[in-house]
């Protein structure tokens, strides 16, 4: 018979502090699943979310001590750690990844088509765009960032951050195009 005993936020805490295995551990699964959603935004695969995480659990580890000093809501601050290791990880991959500029042509418009789609089709199409791409799309659309702070954060033009928001989009409008169009022809709408 296994014996789970209730820990408190306050005890995660102060046995983080103490680097007790068990206390990272607790912390870890408690959080495990709404980081790993937040970094699965961020990445290309699961394989790179979890490298996000793992990285993102780690700075919370060695800053935890930080945080118990200042207070505030645990979770809040375990997300923004997460969120910053992710673009941390894209502004070194993108430095570290050369590719040819596109010209980007709007495609026809889609209707209603996105009422049509569901979450993890979006999911999966944000996913396949280039990680620049991906990243300033998530800091502007699901973050709330402006394009000043999102080239702030990844240490790129203002003006970039909006080209490739611009960019995002309308890959994500030809994806969404193309998918209709299978869509059309596989069920004869």
């Amino acid at each position: 018979m296994r014996i789970i005993f209730s820990v408190t936020e306050e005890e995660l805490i102060k046995g983080c502090i103490k680097n007790e295995r068990l206390a990272q551990k607790r912390l870890y699964e408690r959080f495990f699943g709404k980081m790993m959603s937040v970094c699965m935004r961020y990445a290309s695969h699961r394989e790179q979310a979890t490298e996000i995480l793992n990285m993102g659990f780690l700075k919370v580890f060695d800053s935890i001590k930080k945080f118990a000093d200042k207070g505030g809501n645990l979770e809040s601050w375990i997300y923004r750690i997460m969120v910053n290791t992710a673009i941390d990880y894209l502004r070194s991959e993108i430095r570290h990844q050369h590719s040819d500029i596109e010209k980007t042509v709007y495609a026809e418009d889609t209707g209603d088509v996105i009422s049509d789609l569901a979450a993890e089709q979006i999911f999966e199409m944000i996913n396949q765009l280039s990680p620049a791409y991906r990243a300033v799309f998530n800091l502007y659309v699901v973050e709330g960032y402006n394009h000043n702070e999102i080239g702030e954060l990844l240490g790129i033009s203002e003006g970039t951050s909006k080209s490739n928001l611009a960019k995002a989009r309308a890959r994500l409008h030809e994806k969404i195009i193309q998918m209709n169009k299978v869509n059309v022809s596989v069920y004869g709408k």
